[in-house]
């Protein structure tokens, strides 16, 4: 009995070695001084030769004279800049895999309302895409179901792009609730947020013991941050008419709100900015309709930012978002300042967002989502060396740096 036992016990031991060893392999340390680099903020100065002490995954100290703790990781960025990480504002990443690769698909819920969604529970942590689209800088995308057209499809999540779980992801996990905007379904809209506003107020008198009989809804519960306009909604509108009647319709009923999509924005710049319209752009690289001008997509940040629309820039794919570095690339080519145009993907698209706060800048107190990089990423010859996300040096084991270390030792010569 004695030696069952014993051997029993060693194999609870090896078993727990197993599952616990990978995990402590994996495990990254988040205090790092990062040094001799050029450290470009975004919401401020440029600082040569500058320092960025990160302290349990924060910022804890920007400048030339950083005080280091002893036992601090020093990582050496000399010849190279320092940037905020990237954020793209739309896309489907982590709910389905690239195109041509097995992994689940997750965009869409059945039924046309449902508020009670959260995009981010579903995302796949261990997707190969996920990586795929870190290495054109990315450290952080909001994502979301598409809903098939459906009006509501559920909440857009943001989340970082590496964790071990979903939940560890999870930046926000209710950054906007998705509204695929349709003019010929605006009165059941309507009636729909109507619906909510009545539920929320009597959710209210609920909780004050004012209402005896109440009855909970799931869907209603879900409406409740955005009908007191404590949340946005975000209208996917791309033509002109439908970004106006979108505006229109948030308008009226009072609710926090931004549009994406914007296609046509070119067209009703002045709209745009009587109203104070946020909006998140893409189609940068979309054909352009009859007769409009071949490069009219391309010019219309330039034209956004001249008009002083408030506007960033989105990728609104899944394998595509590393190249829209490509895209601000373009538009700075017609027009964009190249200040606007990192602006876009960094401290823009997260004030659009509302996450001002903790991304979209080296400043103190934020996240420590970082970039070294050999110059600008809105640049095509810049190239990411590493990355940071919260304070945690990211391997660059995609399957992009997979592929290329592979091929890039092959020995001899290739032949038929």
């Amino acid at each position: 009995m004695r030696t069952r036992m014993t051997r029993r016990a060693a194999g609870a031991i090896a078993l727990a070695m197993i599952i616990t060893l990978p995990a402590l392999a994996g495990a990254q340390q988040n205090d790092w001084a990062i040094t001799g680099g050029t450290v470009v903020t975004v919401s401020g100065r440029t600082i040569p030769n500058g320092t960025v002490l990160i302290r349990d995954g924060l910022i804890a100290a920007v400048g030339t004279n950083v005080q280091i703790p002893s036992g601090v990781e020093r990582f050496d960025a000399s010849g190279l800049f320092v940037y905020p990480g990237l954020i793209d504002a739309g896309t489907g990443l982590g709910l389905q895999e690239a195109g041509g690769m097995a992994g689940p698909v997750d965009n869409f819920e059945l039924g046309p309302y449902n508020p009670h969604i959260e995009a981010y529970i579903g995302v796949d942590q261990n997707s190969e895409i996920l990586g795929c689209q870190r290495v054109g800088g990315f450290t952080s995308v909001v994502t979301g179901l598409n809903g098939r057209g459906e009006p509501i499809p559920g909440w857009d999540s943001l989340i970082n792009l590496w964790g071990w779980t979903p939940q560890a992801m999870a930046v926000e996990k209710r950054i906007g609730l998705r509204v695929n905007w349709a003019g010929n379904r605006a009165e059941d809209l309507k009636a729909y947020f109507m619906e909510g506003k009545a539920y929320a107020t009597r959710a209210e008198m609920a909780e004050r013991g004012e209402l005896a009989d109440f009855e909970w809804d799931i869907r209603m519960e879900g409406l409740i941050p955005v009908v007191t306009g404590e949340l946005p909604v975000i209208f996917e509108a791309r033509g002109e008419d439908d970004i106006k009647e979108a505006v229109e319709f948030a308008e009226e009923l009072g609710l926090k709100y931004v549009i994406r999509g914007g296609l046509d924005a070119w067209k009703i710049t002045d709209f745009l900015v009587e109203h104070d319209v946020k909006l998140l752009f893409s189609g940068i690289h979309a054909t352009p309709g009859r007769d409009e001008p071949y490069d009219i997509h391309y010019a219309t940040p330039a034209l956004l930012h001249e008009a002083g629309v408030d506007f960033a820039i989105y990728s609104g794919g899944v394998a595509n978002v590393f190249s829209l570095t490509y895209e601000a690339g373009m538009a700075v080519a017609f027009g964009l300042p190249m200040d606007k145009a990192l602006s876009c993907l960094t401290l823009d698209a997260a004030r659009i967002l509302g996450v001002d706060d903790r991304l979209g800048s080296i400043d103190e107190g934020k996240v420590a989502n970082l970039l070294i990089t050999t110059g600008n990423p809105v640049e095509y010859t810049s190239q990411v060396q590493t990355m940071f996300i919260r304070g945690e040096q990211i391997p660059w084991d995609d399957k992009f740096n997979r592929l290329l270390r592979r091929f890039i030792g092959r020995a001899g010569e290739i032949t038929p």
